[in-house]
């Protein structure tokens, strides 16, 4: 008797003190507690309240937890919540949004039961439709029109047939439909379905807002439960196995955390993807329900996509980049730096479509510095675009260095050349054609051209012939010519200081100064003969000139002579005959 009672006793305290531990732990009136130790929650309750597992203990929910809006479950780094029964949220917001294209056209598939011959179903919307839309709805052979109303009422059998209900949309932005109900006048019993139990095939169930927050530091372990209107976080270990989640995405998993998704429903999210795996987090989904219509079941989304070059200007040739594959042309800025992210679809990376089939972004980034056909030439480098926040990407370059000069002598003649052998050498990686320039001080001094063409590792002597115009000690300088677009970057592809000759000492010849006035007085006296020649030639062509002038004046006049004595001779002749005959 003694030990029956004894039991009984033990069994009543022990089961007082665990309602006691549960009831202390569960906050009822908006209040903030925490766990002390490990402790598991049975039964149905409610909660009110921020909770918060701290490190180094665990909280297993085995019941049903019914969350009041705006309450919270903060997850400590180094705690553990483990949930094999429900989390409940009080107030749910929820539309199926609805769709008329050939790839993903709505229907929605009910069946009230037998509830009356005839009767009405009541579509209630998220919003009001405008009026500049087209909204029809059709069952069987009615077909109503939704414009400008934000809920209609069409005429249908309720004896426990089914309904299949058609749309037909033109409107750029998704209406969601937030309930159906049965009416009729049988009976005052008038069921409603919710969004979240529409049937429909290619809606997207859509949660337009959470009723609580649960935030995951640490670890979070959900196995065969339900969770339902939660905003979920993870920044920890996160491991859904068996489980159904309505109304509770999209899931953001941050940088760093992991996330295993498997055999689970993920059903309704607030944006167009069920889990959002942000920058290098790791997640494994296999065998899971998705949200499906628009909505995929994953995506990798970067937080940026800065890529640091080592130049400025440099062109960036974008294609495939992000979800949409999109194709662009960009510059670095003046450190060398790109950012190929300018919006959320450039940055997603990764995704699991709506029907569960993997994707990942296949995208190609050419890197050009440089002018085609000038100096120096192109340089480029073509990689897959990085799926990380960060990257650094380098282009070959060339690194063109002027060793020395070498000097044929030590000492040269002002106003003649002199010879050298210009070393120069490519430790770059890649291959450039330069022009060498050459200088006395900061002066340009005169020799002869240097244009030379440098495979990566490639060294080469250059002859070059140099002329000075004044005298004394000088020290020739070379160093490659720089392009403007390579010029900010100078130091970064040749030694600018480049290289220089020992010292020549120029002199002045000794014959240097006469050789001017030697040169002028033979010009003179070839000039002066030259004009004498010209003066005897021009005066020997007038005197022949003269000569033939006079010759033919002479034998005109001799000719005219003869002419008028052969003239008078025969007049008379002419005159004798003519008196002969009148004799």
């Amino acid at each position: 008797m003694r030990t029956a009672l004894s039991l009984t006793l033990l069994l009543v305290i022990t089961s007082l003190s665990t309602l006691a531990g549960v009831h202390a732990e569960i906050p009822s009136d908006g209040s903030t507690v925490a766990t002390s130790d490990d402790e598991t929650w049975n039964g149905t309750n409610d909660m009110d309240g921020n909770l918060t597992v701290t490190n180094g203990t665990s909280l297993t929910i085995e019941g049903d937890l019914t969350m009041a809006t705006g309450s919270s479950i903060t997850v400590e780094e180094g705690a553990t919540l483990t949930v094999t029964g429900s989390l409940l949220g009080e107030e749910l917001d929820s539309g199926l949004a609805v769709f008329d294209n050939p790839q993903s056209k709505t229907q929605l598939h009910m069946n009230f039961g037998d509830l009356a011959e005839s009767g009405q179903l009541r579509f209630d919307f998220g919003q009001m439709i405008p009026a500049s839309a087209m909204f029809n709805i059709t069952i069987g052979e009615q077909t109503i029109d939704a414009a400008g109303k934000d809920h209609i009422f069409i005429d249908v059998s309720l004896n426990g047939s089914d309904l299949l209900a058609d749309f037909d949309i033109f409107y750029p932005f998704p209406i969601q439909i937030v309930s159906v109900q049965a009416l009729h006048s049988g009976s005052a019993q008038s069921p409603i379905l919710s969004a979240s139990e529409l049937n429909h095939t290619n809606g997207s169930l859509i949660w337009n807002s959470a009723s609580f927050t649960l935030d995951v530091q640490g670890i979070l372990k959900v196995d065969s439960a339900t969770i339902y209107g939660a905003e979920i976080t993870c920044s920890g270990v996160c491991e859904i196995q068996s489980s159904t989640l309505i109304g509770s995405a999209p899931i953001n998993v941050e940088d760093g955390a992991s996330i295993v998704v498997n055999s689970s429903s993920i059903l309704g999210s607030r944006t167009d993807e069920d889990i959002i795996v942000h920058d290098l987090a790791e997640i494994t989904y296999t065998e899971n329900q998705g949200t499906g219509g628009i909505t995929d079941g994953w995506i990798r989304l970067l937080s940026q996509r800065q890529i640091q070059t080592n130049s400025g200007n440099i062109t960036v040739h974008q294609t495939g980049i992000g979800y949409g594959g999109s194709t662009r042309d960009d510059f670095t800025d003046s450190n060398g730096l790109i950012d190929i992210g300018g919006s959320e679809w450039l940055r997603i990376v990764e995704w699991v479509d709506q029907h569960g089939v993997y994707h990942s972004e296949d995208a190609e980034l050419v890197f050009t510095l440089g002018t085609p056909g000038k100096s120096w030439g192109n340089f480029s480098i073509t990689i897959p675009a990085p799926q990380t926040p960060t990257a650094v990407v380098n282009i070959p370059l060339p690194y063109i260095e002027v060793v020395s000069i070498d000097a044929e002598d030590t000492t040269a003649e002002v106003g003649k050349g002199i010879g050298a052998m210009v070393t120069v050498r490519n430790t770059g990686d890649a291959t450039a054609t330069v022009n060498i320039w050459c200088y006395v001080g900061d002066n340009d001094t005169s020799t002869s051209s240097l244009t030379t063409t440098l495979t990566a590792g490639e060294e080469k002597l250059l002859p070059v012939t140099w002329w000075a115009n004044t005298d004394g000690a000088q020290i020739l300088n070379c160093r490659a010519l720089i392009p403007d677009i390579l010029k900010p970057i100078a130091t970064n592809v040749t030694n600018v200081e480049g290289g220089n000759s020992q010292e020549v000492g120029w002199y002045i010849g000794e014959d240097t100064e006469d050789k001017p006035y030697i040169v002028y007085a033979i010009l003179v006296v070839l000039i002066a003969i030259a004009t004498v020649l010209f003066a005897r030639n021009a005066n020997k062509k007038i005197e022949a000139s003269d000569v033939e002038e006079h010759f033919e004046e002479d034998q005109q006049e001799q000719e005219d002579a003869e002419e008028l004595e052969d003239s008078t001779v025969w007049k008379v002749v002419d005159e004798s005959n003519e008196e002969d005959e009148e004799d």
